[in-house]
């Protein structure tokens, strides 16, 4: 039962997140457009409730997902009522929802392992989410002809990112270990960037 109410906790935020990118989309302006278009910022949401959560590491994969879902789901179906077109699955909402599969159970494991105090994997664990915002954003940086007409966008995922990694660390903020795992894993987020888009 108490599970339960967590997997529906999970529902209700994906679902809210899912809706409020639509509305992103169609009204955010140019510099902030990027909250609505960057299916990282649905990471938001589902990392920091599995990780306040402290549950273990199953129940902890599953909030993930079922929060991710609930982001994808609640996009697609909004989509459909406000254009008037009845929900169907297409290829695009199973990829999306293959993508929520695979990124809850990673972030999922990186929330489990964030909240063991003697575990190896636990500065990867705090850093995992922090470092994708910083990554991108550096990303941008790189390749910032590309981005000149959203220059303060590009600021503000770095920004996101040492947000993220102040909030998430917290008391642990200023460990050298923990600073240089999060350099490391930004580093390693910016190459895969540039893997996915084809500059390496």
């Amino acid at each position: 039962m108490q599970y339960a109410k967590k997997y529906i906790l999970a529902i209700i935020i994906g679902t809210v997140v899912g809706m409020l990118t639509l509305v992103g989309q169609k009204y955010l302006p140019i510099n902030l457009n990027f909250l609505a278009n960057s299916g990282a910022v649905w990471l938001i949401p589902a990392f920091l409730l599995s990780y306040f959560e402290k549950g273990n590491k199953l129940h902890t994969i599953a909030t993930t997902i079922v929060c991710l879902l609930g982001c994808v789901y609640g996009y697609y179906i909004f989509e459909a009522v406000l254009n008037h077109h009845a929900f169907m699955l297409d290829r695009w909402i199973l990829l999306w929802s293959g993508v929520a599969l695979i990124a809850g159970a990673v972030f999922g494991i990186g929330a489990f392992f964030a909240n063991l105090e003697n575990s190896k994997l636990k500065y990867i664990g705090l850093n995992l989410l922090p470092a994708v915002f910083t990554a991108e954003g550096l990303d941008n940086v790189i390749h910032i002809e590309d981005y000149s007409h959203m220059v303060p966008a590009v600021i503000m995922k770095i920004i996101i990112g040492i947000i993220l990694y102040l909030v998430i660390n917290r008391k642990d903020a200023i460990k050298l270990k923990n600073m240089i795992s999060y350099v490391v894993i930004t580093a390693l987020g910016v190459v895969a960037f540039a893997v996915l888009s084809g500059n390496i």
